[in-house]
């Protein structure tokens, strides 16, 4: 079931309250860079073989993957390099649906399927253990929480999708 813990919730709702997430809005937006998006067959293999425990660096309003996710990944560790407190939620994102609508619907009505939730305040890490293998399909990896003008982190740029083929 995809959805937030009430612990994680909570600690969202509190540090948001006291005023703990805020940062520099005015850089929330994710800068595209079209050379980032080239990959090299050394790139792919890298990825690929390195695969089997991937780490998620986490900043303001950013995802960095160590590699991308496979059916054969085992672990994933959150790192919170970012200023504020981030949550990273892993689910596989059901036929038919979109991010948004898997998030809205909190992954109800058989829009997303959870993988796994880490937390971590800044400078902190959490891994998420990996019981079985992935099943092939369209994944993301999001952080639900919001800045204090209402906006969602996946939103301003704190998202991976990817495919896990069949």
């Amino acid at each position: 079931m995809f959805y937030l813990s009430k612990s994680i919730l909570r600690r969202g709702r509190v540090l948001l309250s006291v005023g703990v997430l805020a940062a520099a809005f005015s850089a929330c937006g994710s800068d595209s860079d079209d050379s980032s998006s080239e990959t090299t067959a050394a790139d792919a293999t890298e990825s690929t073989a390195s695969a089997s425990d991937v780490t998620v660096t986490a900043t303001e309003y950013e995802f960095d993957l160590s590699a991308t996710p496979t059916a054969d990944t085992k672990s994933v560790t959150f790192t919170n390099d970012g200023k504020e407190f981030h949550v990273m939620i892993f689910a596989r994102i059901n036929e038919g649906y979109t991010v948004d609508e898997a998030v809205k619907l909190e992954g109800k009505k058989g829009s997303a399927e959870d993988v796994g939730e880490a937390d971590a305040q800044p400078g902190q890490s959490s891994t998420v253990e990996i019981k079985q293998p992935l099943e092939p399909g369209h994944y993301a990896l999001l952080c639900p929480l919001t800045t204090k003008d209402g906006e969602a982190h996946y939103k301003l740029g704190q998202l991976q999708e990817f495919d896990i083929p069949g």
